[in-house]
């Protein structure tokens, strides 16, 4: 017979600590920000329920059919989750709330803990997987003694009432219990968290496809973009990316660009990318590849934190030279945008590779516009305008001589003549807003500055396209590294030359959209320090993969191989001064493997050595149970003291079976009642002859 089987119902209301349980499990998935609204607040009645009214439970608190009809109502929900098309882990996550609920209310005498504790860790496990927050570790610590300590309480209370002593437990629950529950609690997770660096792993987020919260489905991050996207998230200061400067100088303000997709077809009103053909990247995105970029001007090695984004656009500083993150399949468009669509949703952590050198007009006089190859010709094409556009774009141009002069007399007259706003009139009366923006009232934000630049370069017949994506950042003053928000969201231009490929010019005024933009960022100590907090977990411990792992094990070799030196054992291995290229061979981990399946198993046997370990018997009690032992009669691993002098009692003469009886209860007397065990002298000789005859 199972524990389970013989062990005596429960009835007392569930603990305090049961109840912190479940509200820690509930607001694991609460940090996730995909629990509906109305689940989290069904889900708050019961936990005020159980802590206010726990000990005076209600009639239809045991009511059967009741909890019953609740439970089918939370699998109905759950199912209409799923049936609505959401992530089945969500729907998951949705009945599991709603079922904790209705155990934590159950007030008919219980077993066991199990159900409650199982649905609250499966909720903490789901969490685990729909979220990277920084706040989940220490929610997953206080869930973790809470749990021990309502299992503890409910096996004393269950030993108690078997010992017919049920006060008894309550006098074991001790201050002292407490603190060794904590103090082994918190040994558990400093244990995980020292094995956590060398143990085989593969990429988070990868069991489940989607997670990490609902896409930001930022505007003009799609492949169409409508003029006005942009002026609509100028407001919003969520964070997009976090990038840090691991190589090469920190680019100031004006000269910071994180380049997102580019659009080359226009109709008037919205772009668009044509054809809409994207072709994978050869090479182990992971590993790092080589993508061939210009390799003049400083090298800068970025690495991008970047938000939940869709479609899984990859913002670059500029032309990539090389690219290394755990990203899946890496593909590009036909304009050069990066793009992972595994990513799409998720946050990722990505290092890129550039060159950055200043523009140099002089060299760009000697060099002239060309269309790129292949379908160049898309980049001229324009929507029906009126001849008024035409006339203005050579106006403007009138005395430029080179293709780079017609493009910065553009590019100068719009920053001059232009005001920046992120509320632009209403263009809708003309025929194209970008009509209305050049010839009535030059007003507006920075898609309508670059769009119309694109327009009057095109009329000129010099290949252009708008490019979306981010500029300037704030500047972390706790954690160095910038942040870019969805209010540094920016619009600019690239030409096409000959020899010097696609140049970047902004006619956008930057004195005016930079100043708007500080201005949200202004006075954010608090966020920084959050921001800076939540960088460091993401990167050190959600994103710590096989890559870090291997990095981490050759930034060792070569500490070893220098300790070594400094020793005078050995000579040390020559170590490079910076990482040669992108296509870094991964170290084997077979003898880390080995050697970390040898501590599990050595663990594991010390775990079932002592488990096997019985705690120390009083004497008198271990004297009669070798006594029956020798007759044959051996108390089950799973068998209580009371249910073995039961059967006892029916396999020793009569006198013999009282005796151990009454040895039995004084046992259970000192275990579970700190009671003074009598003198059993008698009972033990009694028993000792009876077994003789």
């Amino acid at each position: 017979m199972s524990r389970l089987g013989f062990r005596h119902a429960v009835a007392l209301p569930r603990p305090r600590s049961a109840v912190f349980m479940v509200a820690l499990a509930s607001l694991t998935l609460a940090i996730t920000e995909q629990i509906e609204a109305w689940v989290l607040v069904l889900t708050l009645l019961p936990l005020g329920w159980a802590l206010f009214r726990g000990s005076r439970p209600a009639r239809w608190q045991s009511s059967g059919a009741l909890l019953n009809a609740g439970l089918a109502l939370s699998i109905l929900v759950g199912f209409s989750f799923w049936w609505d098309g959401k992530l089945a882990l969500l729907a998951l996550a949705h009945f599991a709330m709603l079922a904790q609920g209705l155990q934590l209310v159950d007030a008919r005498p219980r077993k066991s803990e199990f159900l409650l504790v199982a649905l609250a860790v499966f909720q903490v496990t789901m969490a685990a997987n729909l979220t990277d927050s920084a706040f989940f570790p220490p929610l997953l610590v206080a869930f973790t003694v809470a749990t021990v300590w309502t299992l503890i309480i409910h096996t004393l209370r269950a030993e108690a009432i078997e010992a017919g002593e049920p006060a008894a437990a309550q006098r074991v629950l001790s201050k002292g219990l407490m603190r060794t529950t904590l103090v082994a609690s918190l040994v558990s997770v400093l244990l995980s968290a020292a094995l956590f660096p060398i143990l085989p792993r593969i990429r988070s987020g990868a069991i489940f496809d989607q997670g990490f919260g609902a896409s930001l489905s930022v505007s003009g991050f799609s492949d169409r973009v409508e003029l006005g996207d942009i002026g609509r998230i100028r407001q919003d200061t969520s964070v997009v990316l976090r990038v840090e400067t691991s190589e090469g100088p920190v680019l100031p303000p004006a000269e910071r660009y994180w380049r997102g997709l580019a659009f080359d077809h226009f109709d008037g009103r919205r772009w668009s990318i044509t054809p809409t053909e994207r072709h994978r990247v050869q090479g182990d995105p992971e590993i790092g590849i080589d993508l061939g970029g210009p390799r003049d001007g400083v090298r800068i090695v970025q690495q991008i934190t970047r938000e939940k984004v869709d479609p899984g656009v990859l913002f670059t500083p500029g032309e990539p030279a090389g690219f290394r993150g755990g990203v899946g399949r890496l593909n590009r468009d036909v304009n050069g945008s990066l793009l992972a669509h595994a990513t799409a949703g998720k946050r990722v952590l990505y290092q890129m590779a550039i060159h950055v050198a200043p523009r140099d007009l002089g060299g760009l006089r000697a060099d002239q516009t060309t269309l790129p190859e292949p379908l160049g010709e898309r980049f001229l094409q324009l929507p029906e305008l009126g001849g008024a556009v035409g006339e203005l774009a050579s106006e403007i141009t009138a005395s430029a001589t080179t293709d780079v002069d017609r493009i910065v007399a553009l590019e100068q007259w719009l920053t001059t003549q232009g005001r920046y706003t992120d509320v632009p009139p209403n263009f809708a009366a003309d025929a194209s807003p970008v009509e209305g923006f050049l010839l009535r009232q030059t007003e507006g934000h920075c898609e309508y500055f670059a769009s119309s630049m694109v327009v009057l370069a095109r009329t000129l017949g010099l290949p252009a396209r708008i490019v979306n994506g981010f500029a300037s950042g704030h500047e972390n003053s706790l954690g160095d590294f910038l942040e870019v928000a969805q209010s540094d969201a920016h619009t600019w231009v690239e030409v096409h030359f000959a020899e010097a490929g696609w140049v970047r010019f902004d006619p956008t005024p930057a004195d005016l959209r930079m100043a708007g933009s500080a201005a949200l960022h202004a006075g954010r100590t608090w966020s920084d320090l959050a921001s800076a907090i939540e960088l460091w977990w993401f990167t050190n411990v959600v994103d710590y993969d096989r890559g870090h792992q291997a990095r981490a094990m050759r930034k060792l070799w070569f500490s070893w191989q220098e300790w070594r030196r400094d020793r005078g054992q050995a000579q040390p291995a020559e170590k490079p001064d910076q990482e040669p290229g992108w296509s870094l061979p991964t170290p084997s981990n077979t003898a880390w493997g080995f050697g970390i399946v040898a501590l599990l198993v050595i663990m594991a046997a010390a775990d079932l050595r002592r488990r096997k370990r019985r705690a120390p018997l009083p004497g008198y009690y271990a004297r009669a149970l070798r006594g029956l032992r020798r007759r044959g009669l051996e108390r089950a691993e799973a068998e209580s003291a009371r249910s073995f002098a039961f059967a006892v009692a029916a396999e020793v003469p009569a006198a013999g079976g009282q005796a151990f009886r009454r040895i039995t209860e004084a046992y259970l007397g000192e275990r579970f009642g700190n009671a003074s065990a009598p003198d059993l002298e008698e009972e033990l000789r009694t028993l000792r002859d009876s077994l003789r005859a």
